[in-house]
């Protein structure tokens, strides 16, 4: 799973020599990488090379959040997709779930904690350190996996899953059209993608179109105050991570962009979700 924020710190980690002394230079190189789409998977690279210590979720939350771990709003994002998933389908037998852009895994992990054990997992991202980190933290079996590729090139066979997760990642992704019909290819037909992101609001009607046109019948579900709201709370957290290990020169030159990203109270995005601007959707799909 992957954050909004994040090419942010990909992009330092990538243009931060010589860019101290020359902020503006910095500033356009920055918003050059967020929009060029072909840099993304090396930003993400660097992002996930940088040490964030015991994080392994990246996205806004949803509260209500249960339970008291840190990551606990992160973690109920993935809680309420499995409520969705047990309101469309029996967990019977051995369900095929895939995640792409799982990111540093704690997601996924969260999503099968909730589940049956039967789930033979697997978690796909486009960046060889966040599934070196994956492999290494939560492990390997005969019915857990991490692999890496590409969202826009899936590397499996038609109608291999069950169940696909996609969390607050594809708007990185540059073709979100590609990625739903890869989705719809890998799905088996009585399959099931459940995928949380963010839009601009004035765009959430060509996002379900896009669904729709890619082969997709879409219930959608708006969350954008539960979003708010796991900002709000979840935002002392974040603001420690963001100290505790973000490059000091990520700190120096880039604070209110980092905070923007982040989520954190008074940011930008922050009230673009507050102010109506900006809407948080998650949906259940079925093929069809």
């Amino acid at each position: 799973m992957m954050s909004v924020w994040a090419w942010a710190m990909g992009s330092l980690v990538l243009l931060v020599g010589g860019c101290a002394i020359l902020p503006k230079w910095f500033e356009r190189n920055l918003r050059s990488a967020r929009d060029d789409h072909s840099r993304r998977p090396a930003l993400w690279e660097r992002f996930y090379s940088v040490d964030w210590g015991a994080t392994t979720t990246n996205n806004y939350g949803f509260a209500p959040a249960r339970g008291d771990h840190p990551e606990r709003f992160q973690h109920q994002m993935y809680r309420e997709l499995f409520e969705r998933l047990k309101a469309k389908r029996p967990l019977e037998g051995r369900l095929k779930v895939l995640e792409v852009s799982c990111g540093r895994g704690g997601g996924l992990m969260a999503f099968v904690g909730e589940g049956s054990e039967g789930f033979d997992v697997t978690g796909l991202d486009v960046a060889p350190s966040a599934v070196a980190f994956c492999r290494r933290t939560h492990g390997e079996t005969d019915n857990r996996r991490f692999v890496e590729g590409s969202a826009l090139a899936l590397p499996f066979a038609d109608a291999t899953f069950d169940v696909l997760l996609n969390v607050e990642a594809s708007n990185d992704y540059g073709d979100r059209e590609r990625f739903f019909r890869e989705v719809a290819r890998v799905l088996k037909p009585d399959g099931i993608f459940l995928y949380a992101d963010s839009f601009r609001s004035a765009h959430v009607e060509r996002v379900h179109r896009q669904l729709s046109e890619s082969g997709f019948a879409a219930e959608f579900d708006d969350i954008t105050r539960n979003v708010l709201e796991a900002c709000r709370l979840d935002t002392p957290r974040r603001r420690t991570v963001l100290r505790r290990h973000a490059p000091l020169a990520g700190r120096l030159l880039l604070r209110r962009q980092l905070g923007n990203y982040a989520g954190l109270t008074g940011s930008r995005k922050y009230r673009a979700f507050a102010e109506g601007r900006r809407s948080y959707l998650m949906s259940v799909a079925i093929p069809g």
